[in-house]
């Protein structure tokens, strides 16, 4: 985000967007991840973390850090950037461990006021900076719009691109494969029936 947002101890507020954008205003803070209810259904146990005020993404599951920021573009377009950056506990469908999910996501939306205002337009799948359109309202919840962003972080069948236990196994198979076996007493007898 290019401005400092307002800090906040707490979820993001609900607004008017179309007068949040048009007046530029910037909400950031942490919260608990506890308050997203949505999120934490079929997650594994998240931890509680301690909610202070966080300058940089947080290193720890348990909290949840966001700025919200809103613009209007040169064509008079309502927007909302929203960054969100969390560390989520999964469970690796591979080995059932543990995997922490880091996740840094900014996303852009472009507020219309009714669906039928969409663009017809196909977006164009190669450029990953275009606004996503969504309807904005005069009572617009911004804590709902960022829990979305989490869940769509969430892989629908999430592994670890190594798992720890197959790490291990691998690291000692290679162990055991670089010995040197001893040779064989029967290529020795080999050696000396040859030397004959």
């Amino acid at each position: 985000m290019s401005v400092d947002p307002e800090f906040r101890l707490s979820v993001p507020p609900v607004v008017d967007a179309f007068d949040f954008a048009r007046r530029g205003q910037v909400v950031g803070g942490a919260f608990s991840i506890h308050r997203l209810q949505r999120l934490l259904e079929g997650l594994a146990e998240q931890p509680i973390g301690e909610v202070i005020e966080l300058s940089v993404a947080p290193a720890l599951p348990g909290v949840v850090r966001y700025a919200i920021q809103g613009r209007v573009t040169k064509d008079d377009k309502s927007q909302l950037v929203l960054q969100v950056q969390a560390n989520l506990v999964l469970e690796c469908q591979r080995c059932l461990g543990p995997l922490i999910l880091p996740i840094d996501r900014t996303t852009v939306f472009e507020l219309v006021r009714r669906e039928s205002d969409f663009s017809d337009d196909e977006p164009d799948e190669d450029d990953l900076d275009a606004p996503e359109q969504i309807v904005g309202s005069p009572k617009f919840d911004l804590c709902e719009l960022l829990e979305d962003e989490l869940i769509l972080e969430v892989p629908y069948v999430p592994r670890h691109t190594q798992c720890p236990e197959s790490a291990e196994l691998d690291a000692q198979a290679d162990e055991v494969a670089s010995r040197e076996e001893p040779p064989s007493p029967f290529a020795v007898l080999g050696q000396l029936k040859k030397g004959k």
